[in-house]
């Protein structure tokens, strides 16, 4: 298949639509598990606590899951489009995959920094995540390609793929340079993984709202192994991008958990 052949394929009506209207369902299913972990941790607390913290708390653990889910997103696509020029799914002069050939390894590196770039667009602008610090932002970040490092190791030997050898050997690197540089206590090791085990849950729900969807998208075909799993991987994660810019700028949820304050309680802080 050339690229126009994949662009007509994902673009076709109706798997488009079915998909987009599945994406949405796992997105507001996500949600929904959200909401129900902040309630669980906020009952039992006195009515201006329940009042004050519900809704922030709320907000905490989905941007939480924004982030993670920008971060892994971004890799995904520099990694597919670098996949999809090293294969040439792009028509390219001669001379031009020559310097590709020549610096990719460069150019991968490049992209990687590119996605780094990229989410602080997104978290920044497109989607504004207030209630994160920078600090729990960059543990996330480190998180997701935690989680891409699973995935890369996961087609390598699973799918005997041996061509994210380079990628797998920089994410190795970043990782254990996250976690491990030539003045670090052990102490500072420590509590980097303590951080990490808190935002576990927010990746483990993105690697699952990338498990249902890659099950039910290869289940139908309308996610193709042919364009390369990581690509196909980005395209679910696409459509699960937009809807949640939609969710956000319409604060669909927030007012949910609003109304999901109990009557009594909201009485109880106005006497």
């Amino acid at each position: 298949m050339t690229f126009s052949d994949y662009i007509k394929h994902y673009f076709s009506f109706p798997g488009i639509l079915i998909f987009a209207a599945i994406s949405f369902a796992i997105v507001c299913l996500i949600h929904g598990i959200l909401m129900g972990v902040a309630k669980y941790r906020i009952d039992g607390k006195t009515a201006e606590d329940y009042n004050n913290h519900f809704v922030d708390y709320f907000d905490r653990l989905i941007e939480e899951y924004y982030e993670a889910m920008f971060s892994s997103s971004l890799i995904l696509f520099f990694i597919g489009i670098y996949f999809l020029i090293s294969y040439q799914y792009f028509s390219i002069s001669e001379g031009y995959y020559q310097f590709w050939q020549k610096y990719e390894d460069y150019i991968l590196l490049a992209f990687i920094l590119l996605s780094i770039l990229s989410n602080n667009l997104m978290d920044h602008f497109v989607v504004p995540l207030t209630k994160l610090n920078r600090e729990t932002k960059g543990i996330l970040r480190m998180a997701s390609m935690l989680y891409m490092l699973v995935i890369f190791l996961f087609i390598k030997f699973i799918y005997q793929d041996n061509n994210y050898d380079t990628i797998i050997g920089y994410f190795l690197t970043l990782v254990i340079g996250r976690f491990v540089y030539f003045d670090a206590s052990i102490h500072e090791f420590v509590n980097s993984v303590k951080k990490i085990k808190e935002i576990l849950p927010s990746v483990l729900l993105v690697l699952m709202s990338s498990a249902l969807l890659a099950l039910f998208g290869f289940a139908t075909g309308y996610l193709l192994k042919s364009n390369g799993v990581v690509l196909s991987l980005f395209i679910a994660h696409f459509f699960c991008i937009l809807e949640i810019i939609v969710v956000a700028k319409l604060q669909i949820f927030e007012k949910i958990a609003m109304k999901m304050i109990p009557e009594k309680k909201t009485e109880n802080i106005m006497e």
